[in-house]
């Protein structure tokens, strides 16, 4: 059987996106035919390696091994003007603080060449895979950066998401950060869950597979449990809100 692997939210977090790129190769290992990745948003926005994880997407999409969208902080990083010499347009957007200093970081860091990468990337994904159309976005097909899409919700909530896509087989979401995986008559909506960013204390960053032929997905748990130490003193050395760290352990600052 073939499978595509689908990440989301991995916010800067590099040990996370390690450990999951890790864990897809373990699975080639066990016999799963994964022939390509999805990123599906949200590459940066609050933990300290942004460049890292440019830099190690770039390698995977130069080999055509995977396919990045942006989200709501890549949108935050790709708003700036190209010739700005700083990112203080930033303290005019509607976020916390915290969450301000830590884009205002990833700007920094990014350079003009990754905060270029970052425009560069589509706000959708359309693709296909097997016999199937898919489509991707962050947030909503109505609202790809601004909008939510809940987990935990009846049949009739996933068909009215699913209906402005309903040509497509399924509809790849981001922005719930807990796995979802919902039959409707229109089609299947998919969230993988959450690489960098942890929706909970109790939930371990998580991505998809997805089978190209019965559509049928699950979801693979990461471990990054021993890591979280070392990106804890990253983000104390660098001067970051500790509200990152609450995150980090916890799931919410």
């Amino acid at each position: 059987m073939v499978y595509v692997a689908v990440l989301a939210n991995i916010n800067g977090n590099l040990p996370a996106l390690a450990k999951a790129l890790e864990k897809i190769e373990e699975l080639k290992e066990e016999g799963y035919e994964i022939e390509k990745y999805y990123v599906i948003g949200n590459i940066v926005g609050l933990f300290p390696y942004p460049k890292e994880v440019l830099d190690t997407l770039d390698d995977l999409i130069g080999n055509n091994i995977v396919k990045v969208i942006r989200g709501e902080f890549d949108q935050a990083i790709a708003a700036s003007d190209p010739h700005s010499e700083g990112p203080d347009y930033i303290d005019r957007l509607n976020y916390p603080d915290y969450i301000k200093k830590a884009l205002k970081y990833t700007w920094e860091k990014l350079d003009h060449d990754g905060r270029e990468f970052i425009r560069d990337l589509p706000i959708y994904l359309v693709d296909k895979i097997g016999k199937n159309d898919i489509f991707g976005v962050y947030g909503s097909p109505l609202n790809p950066f601004e909008g939510q899409v809940l987990p935990d919700q009846p049949t009739s909530y996933y068909e009215t998401i699913m209906r402005p896509v309903k040509e497509y087989e399924i509809l790849f979401v981001a922005s719930p950060r807990y796995p979802v995986n919902a039959m409707t008559r229109y089609g299947r909506v998919i969230c993988p869950g959450s690489i960098g960013y942890p929706p909970g204390k109790n939930h371990k960053a998580t991505f998809a597979l997805v089978d190209v032929d019965t559509l049928h997905a699950k979801f693979i748990e990461v471990d990054y449990e021993d890591e979280k130490k070392l990106i804890e003193e990253k983000i104390k050395n660098e001067g970051l809100p500790e509200e990152l760290i609450k995150i980090l352990y916890h799931g919410k600052a």
